[in-house]
């Protein structure tokens, strides 16, 4: 009897140890099942990360279409001076660097021959219109035959002639300048022998007070291009200085060989400070569009011809807006339709970026901090 006893005792000390073990092991699991819970919540909330962006705001602004290119400036006007007579140089008038007027005498040549030959025309015209007189006295009075008057008169058309050569002979050992400018170089020497109109220079003038620059454009460029478009010129030798200039002339054909057309930009220079032959950086400035969507260049993506941007809602969700791209300068690109102004503009950290991503603005431009 006391060992069945013993026996219950014991099965019922069993029984309360699996009881309690039991309870334990399920106040454990509902602990560790509400950690776990509380961890899985707290992992979504810490994937809920948002991208790191700056912002502008989308303005209104003028932008000018322009095209760089470099051109040499000429001289617009220039000549090289030859003789018209036969003759050594005898005296010369200026020098290098001296401004000329037109008209201007520049040297002179031996003339003595010319003067001869001057004084016997002149001595035979002389001669014939005293004979031609008296002959037409007698003409009028039918005393000659109007034949031999005639003959007369066109022997002292041909003295006349002959006379007004050697004038014009003598008059061309007188140099002179055919334009205004400056002399840019002297190559007549004292004591040279000068032939008539052989290409053997005397004289290079130079007018600088208007100068002109060709630039090559490519003919893509032609649809944009006009006369009397602006142009700004960057010279090497005045740094820091904006030359303004002009179209002049647009050449109407197309080069085959480099796909290029010629444009003439006229550069006044009243000051004379623009040397012809200097080296310049040209910006040929097509159109300006007063009132235009602009955004920088590096906020638009371009990818096989399409462009786009990103913008952002005020729930700080960023969207990937397709866009049409109208003038670009140096800085800023025109937005022709996709983005209107006073939209929130992703400028930096967009290469992260995809469509509907969620943003946090680190920083904005100074015009939407003073808003």
């Amino acid at each position: 009897m006391s060992s069945i006893y013993g026996s219950k005792l014991k099965n019922t000390a069993s029984f309360a140890g699996l009881t309690a073990l039991i309870l334990t092991s399920s106040l454990l699991l509902n602990g560790c099942g509400q950690a776990g819970a509380s961890n899985q919540a707290e992992t979504k909330e810490e994937v809920v990360v948002r991208i790191p962006v700056a912002t502008e705001v989308v303005e209104r602004q003028a932008i000018t279409s322009s095209f760089r290119t470099t051109a040499t400036l000429e001289a617009r006007e220039e000549t090289d001076i030859i003789s018209k007579a036969n003759g050594i140089v005898e005296e010369i008038l200026v020098e290098e660097g001296d401004w000329v007027e037109k008209g201007q005498l520049l040297a002179h040549l031996r003339d003595d021959e010319y003067r001869i030959q001057v004084a016997q025309a002149k001595a035979e015209l002389n001669s014939i219109q005293q004979e031609l007189k008296r002959v037409k006295d007698m003409a009028e009075r039918d005393m000659i035959s109007a034949d031999a008057y005639d003959k007369l008169r066109f022997q002292a058309d041909t003295l006349q002639a002959r006379y007004d050569m050697a004038a014009l002979n003598l008059a061309e050992t007188e140099i002179r300048a055919p334009i205004s400018g400056f002399i840019a170089t002297r190559y007549a020497k004292l004591g040279n022998m000068i032939s008539q109109y052989q290409p053997q220079k005397l004289f290079h003038i130079v007018a600088l007070d208007e100068l002109q620059g060709n630039v090559h454009l490519p003919e893509r460029e032609l649809q944009f291009i006009q006369v009397g478009q602006t142009a700004e010129l960057k010279v090497s030798a005045m740094p820091g200085q904006t030359v303004m200039a002009k179209v002049d002339r647009i050449s109407p054909v197309v080069d085959t060989q480099s796909g290029t057309f010629k444009v003439v930009l006229s550069v006044a220079n009243p000051d004379n400070a623009l040397k012809a032959g200097m080296f310049a950086h040209v910006k040929l400035h097509y159109a300006t569009h007063e009132d235009a969507i602009t955004v920088p260049r590096y906020a638009v993506q371009s990818l096989d011809g399409k462009h786009s941007v990103f913008t952002v809602d005020a729930e700080g969700v960023a969207h990937k807006v397709d866009v049409e791209l109208g003038f670009e300068d140096e800085t800023h690109v025109e937005i022709i339709n996709g983005v209107n102004a006073g939209e929130q503009l992703v400028v930096s950290g967009q290469a992260n970026l995809k469509d509907a991503a969620l943003v946090e603005v680190i920083a904005t431009n100074e015009s939407e901090q003073q808003s």
